[in-house]
């Protein structure tokens, strides 16, 4: 009876590690999705023209 139990834990606490690492490596993908965003706003500014008075 133990040893099944003991099994079952292994394999919880494997299942869990796994799913930290799937989020981890999604969290990581992301972050640099979003720095590689973050440079191309900073540095791909274009400049828009409003003219002064609109014509209603």
């Amino acid at each position: 009876m133990e040893h099944g139990a003991r099994l079952s834990t292994s394999r919880v606490m494997a299942i869990a590690f796994i799913f930290m690492s799937v989020l981890i490596v999604l969290s990581l993908s992301v972050n640099v999705i979003q720095g590689v965003n973050n440079y191309r706003l900073q540095n791909e500014q274009r400049t828009a023209v409003t003219p002064m008075a609109f014509n209603a």
